[in-house]
């Protein structure tokens, strides 16, 4: 099955994303900036917003 460029750059950010404690995250979130939660959790602040976005979502 052929895969495009697209769906690799998904696959690599989502595969980061599963290593997060989600728990963890969304205690920290209302007291943390994007910066701290980015460093804390070794994610780019593109990741965080993502991420953020996301759980507004669900």
């Amino acid at each position: 099955m052929r895969s495009g460029n697209q769906q690799e750059r998904f696959t690599s950010v989502n595969s980061k994303l599963l290593g997060v404690n989600f728990h963890r995250f969304t205690d920290m979130e209302p007291n943390a900036t994007n910066v701290e939660l980015a460093s804390e959790f070794g994610l780019s602040n593109r990741e965080v917003r993502q991420l953020k976005k996301h759980l507004e979502r669900n």
